[in-house]
Parts: C-alpha cells; structure tokens; sequence
C-alpha cells in the first residue's frame, strides 16, 4: 500500500560564489612583463635607438593619459574600500592590481620617449616599486598575515620559567586592557552604535562624520595594539610595508597630478626654451 506521506520537495540549491582573487601565477605574469618591459626600456636608452625619443608625441601622450586613469583605479580603490562602499573589496583588489599593471606598462611606454634621469623619472621609479612591493608581498607575506590574524598555536603552550617571570604585571596589563576595552566601546556607542568593538575597525565615512571620535577611537586602537604587543609579534616587514606601500602610492599620485598640471598649462616652464610639441592648454612660465 503506497504510503500517504509524500515526499517534500528537494531544497533549491544556492549558488555560492566564491570571491574574486588573483592567484600566484598571474602575479607571476605581471611581474615578469613589467620588469621585462623595464629591462627592454633600459636596453632602448643604452643602445642609442635611433627612434623617436619625444615623450610628448600624440601616441605617448595619449598612453600616459590612459595610464593616469588607470592608476587612479588603485586610489579608487582605497577610498571604497575604507569608505565601507562596496561589499566586494576582493574583486576590487583585482581591478586594482590589474588596472595598476596597464597603468604602469603605459607609463613605461610614454617614458621611454624621454629622460629617465629627470625628475619625471623619479615618478617611474616610484611607480616600479609600488609594482615589485605590492606584488612580492602578495606573493610571499600573504600567509604570514593569515598566521597573523588567525590562531596561534605559541599563545597556548606551557609556561616557562620566562613566561613565569612574566606573570608579575599581568594583572597590571589585564586592567589596562579591560580599561582601554571599555573606553573604545563607550566611544563606539557614539560612533556606531551598531557596530561590535570585537571587530570595529573606523573607515574614511567614519572620519567625515564624525572626525574628532575617530581619532580618539584610533588612538584607543593603537593603545591597544601597543599593550598586547601586537607589531612586535607581526615583525617589521609586516608592520610596515603597508604603511611604506600607501606613503610611495600617496606621493606618487601628488607627483603624476603635478607632472599633469605642469605640461598641460605650464608648457613653457617644462619647454625651457625649446618647442613646445605637445598638446597643451597654455604656456605659462616661458618667461615671455
């Protein structure tokens, strides 16, 4: 006799998409084209190629003009990404690592019409090693910040004699901590009050709010990253190189601004003397 129960439909399945990320061998890849791409630049001046050497023709003016854009994509990134704008910022790291690869081979070619000893060459300079830095911490620091923030199995094992020594101002740093904890979460209260201390970190919407809470919120962070000994435990290469990676990238994107400024209305001023053969809108500082 056929039973009366029937059987509830199966469940629909859900899509889960796995987040966007650049995986080793096409960093690899970029890595390699731009450092062959410099080492051919390189050969190009030393051999005395007898080819055009004016950066500011139409077709090298026109790359660096695209290279500008697309380096703004990493600047871009940035401000979503510590704006709380977009929930992806993975795919957002990719666009950002592509677009800066692009950028980068367009300068590259946009240079190689000009000096590379000049004071534009200090921006290329500038702009290969955020390329190399980002990348080789990419490449071989990411398992580093995964040992980092996950657990750590030293934080569990038996006590020594020296951690022993230790143990006479744990109380102290414990009501330290307890004390800085609880000034963060009435700070919080105030600045988000629907965030969790745990896992609270201000972005850039959090400064333009309500700037004068989120540097003190900051300051109560570092404190508190100090107390636990957080950086020593990180190392110096992986507590700074961010920090050195968003300075190069800071002045890097002041210098391209100026250089775009400086031959677009200061003509002139950049000419020297000589003929201005590039598009520009004005001619100040010929001193004319």
């Amino acid at each position: 006799m056929p039973s009366s129960a029937t059987a509830s439909p199966p469940a629909p399945a859900i899509a889960i998409r796995s987040p966007a990320r650049l995986r080793r061998g096409p960093l690899m890849v970029m890595l390699a084209l731009l450092l062959g791409m410099l080492v051919g630049l390189v050969a190009y001046r030393l051999l005395g190629a007898q080819a055009p050497r004016m950066a500011g023709t139409p077709l090298r003016q026109g790359a660096a003009l695209l290279g500008a854009l697309l380096l703004c994509v990493p600047a871009l990134f940035s401000l979503v990404k510590r704006g709380g704008l977009t929930e992806r910022p993975p795919a957002w790291f990719v666009a950002h690592a592509l677009a800066s690869t692009a950028g980068a081979a367009l300068i590259l070619f946009h240079a190689s019409g000009g000096q590379l000893l000049s004071t534009p060459g200090v921006l290329v300079a500038m702009l290969l090693f955020l390329a190399l830095q980002g990348t080789l911490a990419r490449l071989f620091m990411a398992n580093r910040f995964a040992r980092q923030f996950g657990s750590r199995p030293l934080s569990f094992h038996n006590a020594d004699a020296a951690d022993l020594a230790d143990l006479a101002d744990l109380t102290t740093r414990r009501a330290a901590l307890a004390d800085l904890i609880a000034r963060k979460r009435a700070l919080l209260a105030r600045l988000d009050p629907l965030a969790s201390e745990a896992v609270f970190s201000p972005n850039l919407r959090h400064a333009l709010r309500h700037p004068w809470l989120t540097w003190r919120y900051a300051r109560l962070a570092g404190a508190e990253a100090r107390l636990v000994g957080a950086r020593r435990a990180a190392g110096v290469p992986l507590s700074l190189w961010r920090r050195v990676h968003l300075a190069v990238a800071f002045l890097f994107l002041c210098g391209m601004a100026l250089h775009i400024v400086l031959v677009t209305f200061f003509a002139g001023y950049v000419a020297k003397g000589r003929a201005i053969y590039w598009w520009h809108l004005a001619a100040w500082g010929g001193g004319q």
